[in-house]
């Protein structure tokens, strides 16, 4: 009796269901990649440390409008969104392995949904509904129908997607603006970035611009994929001392889910257990306040009469110390407060007399 198996044989497998279907190679890992999103990573801590203590009062620089920090988030952001892109690219450039991706996918939008769900419940009315793990896990979904396309595809879609949002504020746009802002669809269109009133939140992430870096990294994993790119790169050995940071972009997601409690939960016991150090609460407190009632007011006024009637605002909730501790500083919103904040809104935002 012949002992050689269909496989020696050359006779292709067959099973219960027909012939067996060829299980998708699985990409090398690149420890390159793994490096460049555990320095991402890094970065990322540093700076939730400094909002952490801007946000407590440790220090008086108010970390979410200081324009450097803004710009050190921003980089942060856009650099998860192109390794997050490349890292599509390269998993599922040359196949396209639907199991992986879906649970990928799956496991990114349960963070996302983690991530508004903790922040409701420590910030409330500033949650996070649009942030990096949202946008990442929708733009992988946009980016699915892209991945059996030419690699140069991803590049040129990401032009009007990056430069989309400079029409916004365009004066011709402005009727359209306000026709959206009172429709149903004022929702949607505020969380789109293409709003001229963007959601007041601690981490916004809208697809319009962000989602064209995402698309720039789609462009490149693929080109890597399909050549000698990727190869050529997982064949390169990372020094020793590198390998903690790319054993932290190897486990970036629950190291992103569980070191923002772990640091803000510290700080507040040190808070807590030593008062006197959080004396920039205060300074910080109202420097939030007068940013969202400016950002709020921006919708229906200019930016030099929303700056005035915003500090007007202040200034008379200042004059009962009880309530402008209340309102600004602990951001309670029962009825007392409410009815504060409407009365100094009343008073301050009313139009000036007209001269006789």
């Amino acid at each position: 009796m012949n002992n050689l198996s269909p496989a020696r044989a050359g006779i292709p497998p067959f099973g219960p269901a027909g012939p067996a279907r060829p299980v998708p190679a699985q990409s090398p890992r690149i420890g390159l990649v793994d490096l460049a999103r555990g320095l991402a990573l890094a970065a990322m801590v540093v700076f939730h440390s400094a909002w952490d203590l801007s946000f407590l009062g440790f220090v008086q620089t108010d970390i979410s409008a200081d324009p450097g920090w803004r710009l050190f988030s921003h980089l942060i952001a856009g650099s998860f969104l192109l390794l997050a892109g490349l890292s599509l690219g390269l998993a599922h450039g040359r196949l396209l392995r639907p199991d992986p991706f879906r649970d990928r996918v799956v496991i990114i939008a349960g963070a996302a949904l983690l991530v508004t769900f903790g922040t409701w419940v420590a910030l409330s009315d500033r949650l996070v509904l649009f942030g990096i793990l949202h946008c990442i896990a929708l733009g992988s979904l946009l980016c699915r129908p892209l991945l059996r396309g030419p690699w140069w595809v991803p590049a040129v879609a990401a032009v009007p997607v990056g430069l989309l949002p400079l029409t916004s504020e365009h004066p011709a746009l402005s009727s359209l603006q306000s026709m959206i802002a009172a429709s149903p669809l004022q929702g949607f269109w505020q969380y789109s970035g293409l709003s001229v009133m963007p959601p007041i939140t601690v981490d916004f992430v809208p697809i319009f611009p962000w989602f064209a870096i995402m698309l720039a990294g789609l462009s490149l994993g693929l080109g890597l994929a399909r050549g000698a790119g990727a190869g050529w790169l997982a064949a390169i050995a990372l020094p020793s001392a590198l390998a903690p940071l790319a054993w932290a972009g190897r486990r970036s997601l629950p190291i992103y889910l569980i070191h923002q409690p772990v640091l803000i939960g510290s700080l507040m016991l040190v808070s807590y257990a030593m008062p006197g150090l959080t004396t920039g609460l205060a300074s910080r407190a109202e420097g939030t306040f007068r940013r969202d009632c400016v950002q709020e007011c921006r919708s229906s006024n200019s930016q030099e009469v929303c700056n005035r009637s915003c500090n007007c605002v202040i200034e008379t909730l200042r004059q009962d110390p009880a309530r402008f501790r209340s309102i600004v500083i602990e951001g309670r919103n029962d009825k007392a407060s409410t009815d504060g904040i409407n009365a100094a809104v009343l008073m301050c935002f009313r139009p000036p007399a007209s001269g006789g």
